[in-house]
């Protein structure tokens, strides 16, 4: 049995305050990462099979995006030129149902000190008008045939649940859940910016054998001014993060596998899990320790950077995350996919981690849409 998991982030958070705001930027934006995915992403992936064509043998099962956009109108006749989030990731990503988890929007975290900087990176009079919500969070796609599962059934006790209740509808958003990670007040910096964590769920099914998977899409925060060489603002944000993965390990991971009703009986073999995403975290922090010692492993063995130039100044270097400003600095490791069967640690249940890849960086042809983070992918075998 097998699952390829993909995890990356778009850097849509840059993007609203270097753009003008017309509704051609969507499109623009679309149309460059969509020639990314079609023709450097695909290809990259089905290198490792030696094929020549995207086949499909390596395309993800399920990826995990942070920073992605999306556009709302608000206004009684929508004119259809702002486009969501959820479509703007459809046609990049062809082949999968996508959901978009906005996080930081216009119209809820409003603080000016986050969203003028969009009018002041463009001109004025090209800025989405008042009525259109622009939004900031997490997707998640999911390869058509993955037989994805809803988290929760309506039947209280387990031996009533007949077979096959949690199977989800397309477009099922049953199959998720959204946890908070921050409850403090938005104050326009990334200091404050809100942080969720996406919960889904899919069965897995081979050779007669079936699997439940619960994966975690996460992106942790990160303090102004920390690795500048203060000491302290590097210990504050470094307990932010714990706090929060401490929330994620007890309130989302534990409390699930603790959950007894109004979920699907166990299958053969115990869940899996997946936790991966932007976590801001180097390796040998609190953060990670936490994370490796609650049971999960680094699925990424190799963190060497590949990348398609040969004169990129990244290639084989460790890191996964780097300076668009100055690309001679060096990378850091903050992009992880873990694995864990909770409360079975995977090296003994025999999960073969193989299938791992170095983090991968395409070629943007137009630089305005490219992002600072490295592509990480990894196939689990059990």
């Amino acid at each position: 049995m097998e699952v390829r998991i993909m995890s990356w982030n778009m850097a849509g958070a840059k993007l609203f305050e270097q753009l003008d705001q017309k509704p051609e930027f969507v499109d623009h934006y679309i149309a460059a990462y969509q020639k990314v995915w079609l023709n450097h992403v695909l290809p990259w992936l089905d290198s490792e099979s030696g094929s020549e064509e995207a086949s499909g043998g390596e395309r993800p099962d399920i990826i995990l995006l942070q920073e992605c956009i999306g556009l709302k109108d608000h206004s009684d006749s929508p004119s259809g030129r702002w486009q969501g989030g959820e479509l703007i990731l459809q046609q990049i990503f062809v082949g999968y149902e996508c959901f978009f988890f906005p996080a930081v929007t216009s119209s809820h975290n409003a603080h000016p000190g986050k969203w003028n900087r969009t009018i002041e990176g463009g001109r004025a009079e090209n800025t989405p008008p008042a009525e259109v919500e622009r939004q900031q969070g997490y997707g998640i796609c999911i390869r058509k045939g993955v037989s994805q599962r809803k988290l929760w059934v309506p039947w209280a006790d387990a031996v009533d649940i007949p077979e096959g209740a949690d199977r989800a509808e397309p477009g099922c958003n049953a199959c998720f859940e959204t946890v908070n990670l921050t409850t403090t007040l938005y104050q326009g910096s990334r200091d404050t910016e809100p942080r969720l964590v996406i919960m889904g769920r899919v069965k897995l099914e081979s050779e007669g054998e079936s699997r439940y998977l619960n994966y975690l899409n996460v992106h942790l925060n990160t303090v102004s001014g920390e690795r500048e060489g203060d000491p302290d603002r590097d210990r504050e944000a470094s307990a932010s993060r714990l706090k929060q993965v401490e929330l994620i390990l007890d309130h989302v991971v534990a409390a699930y596998q603790q959950a007894n009703q109004y979920r699907m009986p166990e299958a053969q073999q115990e869940d899996i899990w997946i936790m991966g995403g932007d976590f801001n975290a180097e390796p040998g922090s609190a953060e990670i320790e936490k994370i490796l010692a609650s049971g999960f492993v680094d699925t990424l063995t190799d963190k060497h950077i590949e990348g398609e130039e040969s004169g990129n100044l990244l290639n084989n270097k460790t890191g996964s995350k780097w300076s668009l400003i100055d690309r001679a600095r060096p990378p850091l490791v903050v992009d992880y996919i873990f694995c864990g069967m909770v409360p079975t640690p995977p090296t003994a249940g025999g999960v073969n981690l193989s299938g791992s890849r170095r983090p991968f960086t395409p070629h943007f042809e137009d630089e305005t849409f490219a992002t600072d983070h490295a592509l990480l992918f990894t196939a689990i075998h059990w």
